[in-house]
């Protein structure tokens, strides 16, 4: 499912439209590209108050009774989230990694009031697991917890893609699903969180009780329930699913070999329709026509992808494992994208350039593919070992 290519498919187009086009995508056309990067401080600032805004747009919204406010709801749902998980997986990330803020401090300090703001994992937890994440040991394996949580789903060595397929469908519609995601992400904050952080989720909380006793039931479901946690739920789903080359049967990486092929970049679009590739029979109005499909679907599938998925540097995080092959050095985050091309330009020892995933779709198949290819046996449930079901299918895949 790997591509080559795309991005440089579309370099007939404009100049003007291509930082537009590497925004998007996630993918500079050149290694020298002008770098559109806001100051780290600057970019917190404003990702956080883009969020608070379209909350406050949103409750506006939901006052509507028009059908005409339902495209704004919707498109804004999804900046809502991309703002959200944007806080999550680049913000928090990068400061438990200690490379969000220059003071070791500031760090911390965001690690520690960001999730009790959003509901999302406690610093401390999520410390914990994504440090161990990285950790050649425990990379991808059943030990992984993002590897864990996706087989705890059903996403497991095995089963065949048709399987998998229907298996995310039915995920995403579950109330179960967002259930369990809810009450883990409320258990993180509330019962395992430091006390003052506790109390500052508790005074969020009040603040959530207050908008349903003004405002109604209504404007919080489609302020905050749906966009913070249901549409979060699938958000997080997509981006872990499609992250790495999870298998929960396999042990740890033997070299660096293996460890780069257990990741890949992905990146939002498709190759542009070229007139050398068609017959020359092809009239203008066709391929004119091929041009408008592609444009619909960069505006109506890939944007939206970038916008509320893969957010920020999520397309290159590929490259946030694998800077040191490159002899570049994993701290200058922000300019991950572009550091990445400069990689692939200056020999590509990392070999960025054959492992790019394009468009939601080929990261999703391309990642059942993977786990239908992996030959397994199972066992019946040993009641002994294991009440419970969800550690049942951590276990369930043994490699032959």
């Amino acid at each position: 499912m790997f591509e080559s290519d795309t991005r440089e498919s579309m370099r007939v187009l404009p100049r003007i439209i291509q930082p537009a086009l590497t925004w998007i995508t996630g993918k500079p056309l050149d290694a020298n590209e002008p770098c559109l990067i806001l100051p780290t401080v600057l970019d917190v600032i404003v990702t956080f108050a883009f969020a608070v805004g379209n909350f406050v747009f949103l409750v506006w919204l939901a006052k509507k009774e028009t059908v005409v406010a339902l495209p704004f709801i919707i498109i804004s749902w999804l900046f809502l989230v991309g703002f959200l998980r944007k806080m999550q997986v680049t913000h928090l990330h990068h400061a438990i990694h200690n490379r969000l803020f220059a003071s070791p401090r500031l760090n911390r300090l965001y690690a520690r009031v960001l999730p009790s703001l959003i509901f999302v994992q406690n610093g401390i937890e999520y410390r914990k697991e994504h440090l161990e994440h990285h950790n050649a040991d425990i990379f991808t394996t059943a030990h992984d917890a993002d590897a864990a949580f996706l087989a705890k789903l059903g996403f497991i060595p095995g089963r065949e893609r048709s399987e998998l397929w229907m298996n995310l469908w039915m995920t995403v519609a579950s109330p179960v699903f967002h259930i369990v995601f809810a009450r883990a992400r409320l258990g993180s904050i509330f019962l395992r969180n430091g006390p003052v952080e506790t109390l500052l989720a508790l005074s969020v909380a009040l603040g959530h009780i207050a908008l349903i006793v003004i405002s109604g039931w209504k404007i919080y479901a489609i302020a905050i329930l749906v966009p913070i946690f249901l549409l979060y739920h699938i958000s997080a789903l997509l981006q872990f699913l499609t992250e790495h080359a999870w298998n929960v049967g396999d042990g740890p990486v033997k070299n660096w070999n293996e460890y780069k092929n257990r990741c890949w970049g992905r990146f939002c679009g498709e190759t542009f329709p070229s007139r050398h590739r068609q017959s020359h029979s092809d009239s203008a109005f066709a391929h004119a026509t091929l041009v408008c499909l592609w444009a619909a679907k960069m505006i109506l599938v890939h944007l939206p992808v970038r916008v509320a998925c893969l957010v920020a540097d999520l397309p290159a995080h590929d490259w946030h494992h694998l800077a040191h092959m490159a002899g570049q050095n994993s701290r200058d985050w922000t300019r991950s994208l572009y550091l990445r091309q400069t990689a692939i330009v200056d020999g590509d020892k990392p070999n960025f350039s054959r492992r790019e995933l394009w468009g939601i779709y080929s990261m999703i198949e391309h990642q059942f593919i993977w786990l239908q290819s992996i030959k397994c046996t199972y066992s019946l449930l040993d009641t002994k070992k294991s009440s419970n079901v969800e550690e049942f299918a951590l276990d369930s895949g043994e490699q032959k």
